[in-house]
């Protein structure tokens, strides 16, 4: 049964809040990637993806995020019952994969300003 209500709410995320987690993560992926297992130029295409273009991303999908997560809210605010639940819970998996983002970048940049 709750296999069942887990695959329903995954379903009812929908495509394009699905679609900007999985680049979140991907963003998160590319240097581990690019650290374990590519070796060679370091002009390379996973080179360049990890060290320039997944460190500008973060920020900007860490900013969609936040967005996100404020539009859960009000949805949350608006709605009644069941709907209410619904994007609440939204709303903490849209936290916890801002929390995670943020633990992974966050030693980067100090590290990066320091």
């Amino acid at each position: 049964m709750m296999e069942t209500s887990d695959r329903n709410f995954w379903q009812s995320l929908g495509f394009l809040r699905l679609s900007l987690f999985a680049l979140v993560f991907a963003n998160m992926l590319l240097p581990i990637i690019e650290a374990q297992l590519i070796t060679g130029a370091d002009r390379s295409l996973w080179h360049i993806l990890a060290t320039l273009i997944a460190p500008v991303m973060a920020p900007v999908l860490t900013v969609v995020l936040l967005i996100e997560y404020v539009m859960s809210l009000v949805h949350a605010a608006d709605a009644e019952g069941e709907l209410r639940a619904h994007y609440q819970r939204i709303g903490r998996v849209e936290l916890a994969v801002m929390l995670v983002t943020l633990i992974f970048w966050v030693p980067f940049f100090v590290q990066m300003f320091a």
